[in-house]
């Protein structure tokens, strides 16, 4: 078989986790963690309303209990806006951070090098 940089990636993510200071994350929790990534990336941080809609994922009880999950792992924060205490936002911690930083770590580590 043709060098798969994708399997090769996979197989470093699968490295990196077994050695991970991170706690194990589920699937499920993954989904909302990388979509929750994705937000803070962008510069629109998701509310908690945002994320217990995320129905592609689960249901509202489940996105609910893995987004408890993630909290307690240290991996996201829910945090205020300016004066607005109404309105709960979710912010990667710096553990979530590490955990995104090594991610691309991994990514680097696949890719080809230049010829």
């Amino acid at each position: 078989m043709k060098k798969n940089y994708y399997i090769q990636f996979l197989n470093l993510l699968k490295a990196l986790e077994q050695t991970s200071p991170h706690p194990e994350i589920d699937v499920t929790s993954k989904l909302i963690l990388e979509e929750i990534a994705i937000g803070v990336a962008k510069e629109d941080m998701l509310t908690v309303s945002d994320v217990m809609g995320l129905k592609h994922i689960g249901s509202p009880a489940t996105v609910h209990r893995k987004l408890n999950l993630l909290i307690e792992a240290h991996m996201v924060d829910p945090v205020f806006k300016g004066n607005n205490r109404r309105t709960k936002y979710i912010a990667l911690t710096k553990d979530g951070e590490s955990y995104f930083r090594r991610l691309s770590d991994a990514i680097q580590m696949a890719r080809p090098s230049p010829r």
